[in-house]
């Protein structure tokens, strides 16, 4: 079988990759800028608004899916423990 030829590009260093629009990012006038840690996210303020969530009533489903995944992996254990006595 013939191999394969394989040729490495080069990135051209004439015409540098950019990410975005090229311009810095600007703040708004009269806004102080913050600092990462500190600013929120636009999605955030709205969550916030919303209230408290129920979290006992958001993932009801995850202990059915857990005692499923627990009787699923017992029984392949289970399996696997006769398998080795036939074979």
């Amino acid at each position: 079988m013939a191999k394969k030829k394989t040729t490495r590009r080069v990135p051209q260093s004439s015409t540098p990759r950019m990410y975005g629009d090229g311009k810095p990012s600007q703040v708004a006038a009269g806004a102080a800028p913050t600092s990462g840690a500190s600013a929120r996210p636009a999605g955030a303020a709205a969550a916030a608004a919303r209230g408290p969530v129920d979290l006992a009533k958001e993932y009801s489903y995850v202990a059915g899916d857990l005692k499923r995944l627990g009787i699923v992996a017992a029984a392949l254990f289970a399996m696997l423990i006769a398998l080795s006595f036939i074979i």
